[in-house]
């Protein structure tokens, strides 16, 4: 505009110059079909590559939230897993001792039989009874030891 006024040598404080009037019209509405124009080619697509993106975001937010709830509840069944699990180790532990001393037990009293079984053998056929008496209160320490 400054170069135009400078170039005619007109004044524009003039308001009854029509060629004055039609050529600021003219460049006024240049300028908005230029920014009619960039809107279309910039400023529309901007805004709905914007728009697809904040759904997109929206989108990863929403799996993210869906996927710690899975992974809580995850975690909570895997914690009471653990539990009983536990649990199992130890009942199972607890039989395996107790089988343990089960065949302890089956052991020392097979021991206890066969020296009864000897000490009676060794008897002879007629035993005495006092002997017969001092085999059994043995038999029976024995198995007050156990």
């Amino acid at each position: 505009m400054v170069d135009y006024f400078y170039k005619s040598k007109k004044d524009p404080r003039d308001l009854n110059d029509e060629l004055l009037k039609k050529e600021l019209v003219k460049r006024t509405d240049t300028i908005i079909a230029f920014i009619k124009v960039m809107e279309e080619e910039l400023l529309r697509p901007l805004k709905k590559d914007g728009e697809r993106i904040i759904k997109a975001q929206n989108n990863i937010i929403s799996q993210f939230n869906s996927m710690g709830v899975q992974n809580n509840q995850q975690t909570d069944m895997l914690v009471s897993q653990s539990a009983g699990v536990e649990k199992i180790v130890t009942y199972l532990q607890k039989l395996d001792t107790a089988h343990l001393q089960k065949v302890q037990l089956k052991t020392k009293f097979s021991e206890i039989l066969e020296c009864y079984i000897k000490g009676r053998e060794n008897m002879g056929i007629v035993p005495r009874q006092i002997d017969k008496d001092n085999l059994t209160k043995q038999v029976r320490q024995q198995l007050n030891n156990l």
